[in-house]
């Protein structure tokens, strides 16, 4: 699914100004990045998340776990494992090459 054909995702609402759609995320040391949305995708029955710093453009992706929480929320969990890691990242990196994504990843460059 394309993240450009999504208005809502569990309270995640695509501004009308921008492209894509933006979640604060708190950092360690309790600053907050804006990070836009590129991809919320299933692996192995768990959702998982795709977001990169919407104010950096060399800005590496991060990859959280995405817990529903009732109809309208959210959790974001980081990945410890390292094989769960890698077969989310594997996952995300098949749908970029199937292109499933680029049109988010195009409109960033």
């Amino acid at each position: 699914m394309a993240l450009n054909e999504m208005e809502v995702v569990m309270g995640i609402e695509k501004d009308e100004n921008l492209p894509y759609m933006v979640i604060p995320i708190e950092m360690e040391d309790g600053s907050e990045v804006e990070c836009e949305v590129l991809a919320i995708f299933p692996v192995d029955g768990k959702q998982y998340i795709a977001l990169v710093d919407k104010d950096n453009d060399d800005s590496d992706i991060w990859m959280y776990r995405f817990v529903p929480v009732g109809e309208e929320e959210f959790n974001i969990e980081d990945i410890e494992d390292d094989k769960e890691f890698e077969k989310v990242e594997d996952a995300f990196n098949q749908m970029v090459e199937a292109a499933e994504i680029d049109a988010v990843i195009d409109e960033k460059e």
